[in-house]
């Protein structure tokens, strides 16, 4: 999860989408550690925190599973030792005492030490060397407000929601303890959660943890928003997902003109309802410099010259083609010879013989260019990919070119990208005060970007206003595709709490608790804090 710590008023914490209160209520109100479930000790956690957890902390000294890194000493526990944790702004830079910044989610150095923030080479609890036994555990130790980082714990938090439900809370939360898996979302792929099969893309039989949500490692959007949620993005888009297969690669001798459409490359898109719609993607291919070639600033960001090939990604728009900016997802599946296949890749026609080792590939193509030869002079763009004509600096770049210009059609599996404003804070650390402006409607899109990344596993809840929509519940629902009306206009990822809600007249707790004069006059202490909890308590709050 992301350290970066932003204030939002009520509606700007209205972010990473909720419709989990159906799990919530069937799980338990109270989204505790269970234990067993990603805390192999079976301790538990009482909203998020424990006392002491010294039996499963790897610490720094020479007796106790000693680690020279000093991370994981004092994490998940609230005793003094917390301050020993090495965070973001406590590395030492200089003899002068300066203080560098540790790169925890990402920007990663190729000498870094900041990997062992996580994970731990010979002392790790849990598996992928995790400091601590699980995702959940892993991440709530450092997000549990005790060391000053991003809190999804703390009463208040006006963030994101807090995953501490009480009495005061009216809990609807994701329970990211691995309690779950992704098929409980409601209005999601019922049909996995007793068949253990998915009928349409994704990976719904995977249990639900914090990763699912957010990128531990970085990712292209804002609060480490996971960029392949559910699998989705290297999901085909006929099956719900944003992946493009067999996308033609053209050049200017078959696409002169980029406002004439290339009719044979439309997808055509069948919905529950039997609604048909059709998308239309091509693969441009053309070097820089070329006349009429599409622009991109990032090309000459990439440190792409004259004379380079690209491969660019473009959609039709209804009057001309335009770049289609997505990132591309560069992982790789592996098969029984070890050969890897990856997700995003571009083909000339050549298969695998049909008595290939692996059963599954054979006939098959061959991916011919990849995402893997950097050291060849590739650059990986936003939606593009380009080579450097410099066979000096780069051997190898010669073959990759002739190779690129050799292909004929391409997969792409795309990242799913949010954006926020995160504009300057005010006085009183707010970013905005107009809800509109949280997604950049100006810009147009980013609003429907968010409802989109929710329904990767929410998939009968992304909808226009008046349509009937549902793969698995046919109902009419309100828009939520829109920049103005999202799925987070309504709900809290990590629940709700009485303490970070506004009443009808737009006053939050802090403003009505201070408010001795119009509000419960006589009433202090205790009592008057309850009375004002009670008041901001949604009473509907079990109705979706």
């Amino acid at each position: 999860m992301s350290k970066i710590k932003l204030g939002f008023s009520f509606l700007l914490t209205l972010m990473l989408v909720a419709m989990f209160s159906i799990v919530a209520s069937a799980a338990g109100n109270t989204p505790s550690y269970n234990p067993g479930v990603g805390d192999k000790s079976g301790t538990g956690v009482v909203d998020g925190k424990v006392a002491t957890d010294t039996d499963r902390d790897n610490s720094y000294n020479t007796v106790d599973k000693s680690n020279a890194n000093k991370t994981g000493s004092g994490v998940g526990g609230q005793d003094a030792n917390f301050g020993n944790v090495i965070k973001s702004d406590d590395m030492v830079k200089g003899t002068d005492g300066s203080h560098g910044t540790q790169r925890t989610h990402g920007s990663y150095m190729n000498n870094t030490n900041s990997c062992a923030s996580c994970h731990q080479t010979h002392t790790a609890a849990g598996a992928s060397l995790l400091f601590k036994d699980g995702e959940y555990a892993t991440c709530t130790a450092c997000h549990d407000g005790t060391l000053g980082f991003y809190n999804v714990m703390g009463t208040g938090s006006n963030s994101a929601g807090t995953f501490g439900g009480t009495h005061d809370g009216n809990m609807s939360a994701h329970l990211a303890n691995g309690t779950v898996k992704l098929s409980a979302a409601p209005g999601g792929n019922n049909a996995a959660v007793s068949e253990e099969t998915s009928t349409r893309g994704g990976e719904w039989t995977e249990e639900f943890t914090c990763a699912n949500c957010h990128a531990p490692h970085g990712s292209y959007s804002d609060r480490l928003l996971n960029e392949d949620p559910n699998g989705m993005g290297n999901t085909l888009i006929k099956d719900g997902g944003k992946k493009l297969e067999g996308t033609p690669v053209l050049d200017k001798t078959t696409l002169p003109d980029m406002k004439v459409k290339y009719a044979a490359a439309d997808i055509e898109i069948t919905d529950a309802l039997g609604v048909k719609s059709t998308v239309n993607y091509v693969v441009y291919r053309f070097n820089i410099g070329d006349t009429g070639a599409p622009t991109n600033a990032d090309y000459a960001a990439k440190g792409l010259q004259t004379g380079d090939v690209v491969l660019q990604l473009m959609k039709w728009n209804g009057t001309q083609y335009v770049i289609d900016t997505d990132p591309w997802l560069h992982e790789y599946d592996f098969d029984s010879t070890h050969t890897k296949h990856y997700w995003t890749a571009f083909y000339d026609g050549t298969k695998y013989a049909d008595n290939y080792a692996d059963p599954t590939y054979a006939g098959k193509y061959i991916d011919k260019v990849h995402t893997d030869s950097l050291k060849a002079g590739e650059k990986l763009g936003k939606g593009f990919l380009g080579v450097r004509a410099d066979n000096t600096t780069y051997p190898g770049a010669t073959a990759l070119t002739t190779a690129v210009n050799g292909v004929t059609f391409g997969n792409m599996a795309r990242s799913y990208v949010v954006k926020l404003d995160v504009s300057t804070p005010d006085a009183n650390n707010v970013t905005t005060t107009n809800v509109a402006t949280l997604w950049g409607s100006s810009a147009g899109g980013k609003g429907v970007a968010m409802s989109t990344w929710c329904a990767s596993c929410h998939t009968d809840y992304l909808a226009s206003s008046g349509k009937e929509t549902g793969t698995f519940d046919h109902a009419y629902r309100h828009t939520t595709t829109s920049d103005s009306y999202t799925c987070v206009r309504c709900h809290f990822a990590h629940g709700t709490d009485v303490t970070i809600m506004r009443d009808a007249r737009g006053l939050t707790y802090q403003n009505i608790l201070a408010d001795t004069t119009n509000y419960f006059p006589g009433v202090t202490g205790d009592a008057r804090t309850a009375m004002v909890k009670d008041y901001l308590l949604d009473k509907n709050h079990l109705l979706h």
